[in-house]
């Protein structure tokens, strides 16, 4: 037992006071005919976050509660020192009780014939412009239907990253041109808050000051020809408040 001084009685229900909505990553349920067989729960993490240790076991079994089934946790990670400290068992108390996560580290997957490790692959650091031309040829190897899902998972995945462009450059060579709509919706997302942090960046440059209402404004905004006016504009402007305002 740990040092205490003092028994308290906690709530016997429990429901929570303040629902709050906790989001994993997926949730994939395995199921003969229609009944569960397994469920996993799986989470990205890159970095250490130890609120995850209080996270995961919630997660675990609410789903093990909701599909009737066991359930494992499945945590994937890019770097060798997160998955050794995702690795580590969560001791909910005593040592008793203790939730063993499942580890799949992409600096730890060796390169084979496996089309799921190498879009995985495509997600670490150390990536190639090369890996990504593989992983293309081997896309285009599969049925076109899978191919699209993949190749617009992998786009969905490199979204903010350097290799972004490489790999958009080998989706318009070989015809695939982001049919998954997820991925197409968050490329142009990301495109409008690309042009959005421009405009923020030219007027910080300018040493010119934006109020927060205006700050918000720009960052909100889904109009790229509004954007790119508001981004013409920005470099000349001394009257951001009209400008803003129109």
């Amino acid at each position: 037992m740990p040092d205490y001084d003092a028994v308290k009685s906690g709530r016997e229900a429990h429901n929570l006071n303040r629902p709050t909505e906790l989001f994993v990553d997926a949730v994939r349920v395995f199921c003969q005919g229609e009944t569960p067989q397994l469920a996993a729960v799986v989470e990205m993490q890159h970095r250490e976050v130890e609120k995850k240790l209080f996270d995961w076991p919630h997660f675990l079994f609410a789903a093990r509660v909701e599909h009737g089934c066991p359930t494992i946790l499945v945590v994937l990670t890019v770097s060798v020192k997160t998955a050794e400290w995702a690795r580590r068992p969560i001791d909910g108390g005593l040592g008793q009780s203790l939730v063993r996560p499942v580890v799949i580290c992409l600096e730890e997957l060796e390169p084979d014939s496996d089309i799921g490790v190498s879009i995985l692959r495509a997600f670490t650091d150390n990536v190639t412009e090369n890996d990504l031309r593989q992983l293309s040829a081997a896309l285009a190897d599969l049925p076109a239907d899978l191919a699209r899902q993949y190749a617009g998972i992998v786009s969905t995945g490199l979204q903010g990253t350097e290799n972004f462009t490489t790999w958009r450059d080998l989706m318009a060579l070989e015809d695939y041109v982001y049919q998954n709509d997820y991925a197409r919706e968050l490329i142009a997302k990301g495109e409008l808050k690309g042009k959005a942090i421009s405009i923020l960046q030219v007027l910080a440059a300018r040493d010119i000051e934006v109020p927060e209402r205006v700050r918000k404004k720009i960052l909100a905004c889904q109009d790229q020809a509004q954007l790119e006016h508001w981004l013409a504009q920005a470099a000349v402007t001394d009257d951001i408040v009209r400008l803003f305002s129109e």
